[in-house]
């Protein structure tokens, strides 16, 4: 495929170089006030154990999708991630969700997760797997986009009214973009918008063309209002935004409320935020400056990795000359910006050992931790690669290494259960590994894996 910018929605850059001109500003006046730097840590402190909380009751109530629980749901999520060049899969859970119909990406201490609703998740029973991949491929994109993350560290931003929703509708309207590029089926998309609109039984039924028109014909200052206000673009414009994007319908144009409403909104507006707009225009240097940074901005260079070398580039594309010229030449230690090095690439991507062992041979530290404290031996323990494990522990991989959640290889193993789980428990515990070494949260790998009912992983792990 080619991977073009057009990916990215027109506005969405733009709003986030005013964004962070906005955030950045409220920031520097915090940062000078007792009380800013107290209600900031307050702040982030309430959000990050709600938040925590939240993923907590979805990580022990939910079912996550495994190479045993979904297994062909599962190949869809590494696909994905493959074609999207995420370098991390993200964990997936199903959640019961009450007639709800919802999906969504989020993000704690470094790692990714993507929950879906089980309302949702019900359609690849009824034969729309392709609407439910677009679902799920929108909400990695959302990963993929860093979005979860820059909304987070823009909320400051938010002080200007409007400004953080229509950010995050532009977000919507990549993501949107996104999932029918890497799914290739424009229809489905629209058909995936349209179940979260009419709900998964009359999806099929509805007239979209009508459906974008009732929109277009709405001229109520209260429609126009709740969009402003509304983090979600409205479904018919998504709708049509996505079937435009892949050739489907012409461009459709939705008017806005009289002139009148619209300056005086303005005018409310502008009275509203003007203190904060002057701060702007004395900073109309740093727009332009910010503007030439990101004008080249590319969908994938803007994700959740970057600095991939062309040797870990080698490594994912399982390009056997390519990698072999490229270890004489290259520089085996570079890092990306997740701090993983080719080693760490080795162990997550081809499904051969070869380069790994190269790399092993060539000296590579079989112990270098990436930024959040994960090692060769950790990747390729939650991907289930028995040979790279071996490789790895007989180079003299440290089985008992933490990465920042205080997690072990073997609780990697316990938590995303691999199939063949048992080989690497027996190769892992014969070179020492410690089932009982607990977490930060207090658990080891028989806590977690008592937690996901696999009884004879308990049995193993505790003889």
């Amino acid at each position: 495929m080619n991977h073009s910018k057009q990916l990215t929605s027109t506005s969405e850059t733009s709003l986030f170089i005013i964004l962070l001109v906005f955030s950045i500003l409220t920031y520097i006046f915090l940062f000078f006030s007792v009380i800013g730097i107290v209600i900031i840590t307050l702040l982030w402190l309430i959000s990050f154990f709600s938040h925590g909380l939240f993923l907590g009751q979805i990580r022990s109530n939910g079912v996550k999708i495994t190479d045993s629980q979904y297994p062909q749901i599962n190949q869809k999520v590494y696909d994905l991630c493959k074609e999207m060049n995420i370098i991390k899969i993200p964990s997936v859970y199903v959640v019961e969700s009450a007639g709800i119909l919802n999906a969504f990406a989020t993000r704690l201490l470094g790692r990714n997760f993507v929950v879906l609703y089980s309302d949702i998740f019900e359609l690849i029973e009824e034969g729309a797997e392709d609407e439910v991949t677009f679902i799920l491929a929108h909400e990695l994109a959302h990963i993929k986009r860093n979005h979860i993350l820059k909304q987070i560290l823009l909320l400051p931003g938010n002080v200007v009214p409007f400004l953080g929703s229509a950010y995050s509708r532009a977000c919507e309207y990549t993501c949107d973009r996104m999932g029918a590029y890497f799914i290739e089926n424009g229809e489905c998309a629209g058909n995936g918008l349209m179940i979260l609109a009419v709900g998964k039984r009359l999806y099929q039924s509805v007239n979209k063309d009508a459906y974008i028109m009732q929109l277009q014909s709405e001229r109520s200052f209260f429609v126009w209002l709740s969009e402003l206000l509304s983090t979600h673009p409205p479904l018919p414009k998504r709708i049509a935004a996505v079937e435009t994007f892949m050739n489907m319908r012409e461009e459709t144009y939705f008017p806005a409320p009289r002139k009148k409403i619209v300056i005086l909104s303005l005018i409310i507006f502008l009275f509203f935020v003007g203190g904060v707009g002057s701060a702007v225009v004395a900073s109309e240097v740093i727009i332009p400056s910010l503007s030439s940074v990101f004008e080249e901005e590319s969908v994938f260079d803007d994700g959740e990795v970057t600095g991939i070398t062309p040797l870990m580039e080698a490594i994912m594309s399982e390009d056997e000359a390519e990698f072999q010229s490229l270890i004489s030449t290259g520089n085996l230690e570079a890092t990306d910006s997740d701090g993983w090095n080719a080693l760490h690439y080795a162990a997550e991507y081809p499904e051969d050992e070869k380069m790994l062992e190269t790399l092993l041979d060539l000296g590579m530290n079989p112990d270098q931790k990436d930024h959040y404290g994960m090692t060769p031996l950790m990747v390729s323990s939650q991907n289930g690669f028995v040979s790279k494990v071996e490789h790895l522990l007989v180079a003299g991989a440290d089985p008992n290494l933490e990465d920042q959640e205080g997690w072990t290889p073997l609780i990697y193993i316990a938590y995303m259960e691999p199939t063949n789980r048992n080989d690497l428990y027996k190769l892992l515990l014969a070179a020492g590994g410690d089932p009982l070494k607990e977490d930060e949260a207090g658990y080891s790998a028989i806590d977690y894996a008592r937690d996901a009912g696999n009884e004879a992983d308990v049995k193993l792990l505790s003889q």
